[in-house]
């Protein structure tokens, strides 16, 4: 059993936690609690409390050790509007499931109680990720068969650990409050296609061609030239990489009412304000028909080298209130509203180092502009034996893109969810699965200045997540006893 429990712990806390969230939140951090939807913030009976409502922790009696498994598989279909000129769209859209298909998102938590009023307790989870990949940009393609909308991106990961210690008191028998410090590490991938021939502004190939056309083209008008000379670059792909650490913050409270059965919970987990550094690359095809005109200085080697850069990125804080109630049939029903302030995420500047005599800008703005987002989460939970409970849940999340942000790095729409789930325990050992089903709403965009990127279209998705959670008693397990 210990040699069980060491695979158990050393595979979760390997595993690559990236996901599809709202826009790229990650939500679903309990087993037991998205059997219910996610309806948590008022229950917080179990380790996952470190994530939805620490205050939770106060009443817990036992010390506990809990480790989940969620898996996401991603069905992702976009189907553009308008096309390059030639582009072949496959007859079941651009595909934008990540490789391997199965992604494992991990959680640890542990929780002791120190005496009748403190509780310690410790959780690394992944409230944030994102992986995304649109791409089939391989120099060898046709250019026929290459994802239209490369050039507003083609792949992202995103990875943002939490390795949180939490501390809860009980004020009273029946309410407590919580709070939590964290380190956040974060990690953030991009990659794109850039001198796109038809764009205009950033890494376009116009911007590109107008520093040039003085040269190529002496004498004709810069803005005709310009045009001319994006046509007759090779294509370029942009990748970087860069990583954060920074501080973190949570909040909880917890109000129980045992003579009406019901319990509130409110929560809050603050923004985090990244710092990345890193490092861009840059490659070329080498079919651009202006490459072999360009001096021996001036190759785009030279003129894009790879070097470190700098980025700011903010994730969102969240606010969640619940209520739950176990008067109806000793069942269990909760109800929970949650908003993500996604506003924070105004933009991502990614700062180049290099620019002295070379053509990489000084910065590399991507716009978003997302708005909050909405979640209401319903769940129920009721036992059908001794030692066997089952659930059910329905989540509405409301997406925080906007139609000109809709791209290949966030082809989101809001979305209904259905879950289930169940418990079985033994001794003491508590295995719990769930299963959701997440229904994408269609989303059309129609966007002016997005038809340059061909990223105006329909996006059609649909995501399959299941989760696998192991509770363990350490003292009753091992023992010593109830602890």
């Amino acid at each position: 059993m210990r040699r069980f429990l060491l695979l158990f712990l050393l595979g979760a806390l390997c595993a690559a936690p990236l996901a599809w969230g709202s826009a790229f939140a990650i939500n679903e951090l309990g087993v037991r609690a998205e059997g219910m939807g996610g309806a948590f913030a008022s229950i917080a009976d179990d380790g996952s409390a470190i994530f939805f409502n620490p205050a939770g922790m106060a009443f817990q009696t036992k010390t506990t050790l809990e480790m989940g498994a969620l898996v996401v598989v991603g069905l992702f279909r976009f189907f553009p509007s308008e096309e390059p000129p030639g582009t072949v769209t496959p007859p079941n859209g651009w595909s934008g499931s990540v490789k391997p298909h199965f992604i494992p998102v991990p959680s640890l938590y542990f929780v002791k109680p120190l005496s009748k009023r403190y509780t310690f307790g410790f959780g690394i989870f992944v409230p944030d990720g994102l992986s995304t990949n649109f791409t089939n940009f391989n120099d060898g393609d046709p250019e026929n068969t290459k994802f239209p909308g490369r050039f507003a991106g083609t792949r992202s990961a995103l990875q943002v650990y939490w390795f949180q210690p939490t501390l809860a008191y009980k004020l009273t028998e029946n309410s407590s409050i919580a709070a939590g410090v964290a380190l956040v590490h974060s990690h953030l991938f991009l990659e794109e296609s850039i001198l796109n021939p038809y764009g205009t502004g950033g890494s376009s190939g116009d911007t590109f061609g107008q520093a040039l056309a003085s040269t190529v083209f002496p004498g004709v008008n810069p803005t005709q030239a310009a045009a001319s000379i994006a046509r007759l670059l090779p294509e370029g792909r942009l990748r970087a990489a860069a990583t954060a650490n920074a501080p973190g913050f949570n909040l909880g409270y917890m109000l129980k009412f045992p003579s009406k059965k019901t319990s509130i919970g409110l929560a809050w987990r603050s923004a985090v304000v990244n710092h990345l550094s890193g490092k861009a690359s840059f490659a070329f095809t080498n079919t651009g028909a202006l490459t072999p005109f360009l001096p021996a200085s001036a190759t785009f080697s030279t003129l894009f080298p790879n070097q470190p850069i700098t980025a700011d990125f903010v994730t969102p804080g969240t606010y969640t209130a619940g209520i739950s109630n176990r008067s109806f049939h000793n069942t269990l029903i909760a109800v929970d509203f949650e908003v993500q302030d996604f506003r924070r995420f105004k933009d991502l500047p990614v700062d180049f180092s290099d620019t002295v005599g070379t053509a990489t800008p000084p910065e590399d703005r991507l716009v978003f502009d997302f708005h909050n987002s909405y979640i209401t989460h319903v769940g129920m939970e009721r036992a059908i034996g001794k030692n066997t409970d089952v659930r059910l849940g329905y989540v509405y999340d409301v997406s925080p893109v906007p139609d000109q942000s809709v791209s290949p790095l966030f082809p989101d729409a809001s979305r209904n969810s259905l879950t289930v789930g169940a418990t079985q325990r033994h001794g003491a050992l508590e295995f719990n699965v769930f299963y959701q089903a997440m229904w994408f709403e269609n989303r059309v965009t129609n966007v002016a200045a997005n038809d340059d990127q061909f990223t105006n279209g329909d996006y059609k998705n649909f995501a399959h997540l299941f989760g696998l959670g192991l509770r363990v008693y350490p003292g009753e397990l091992f023992g010593k006893g109830r602890q």
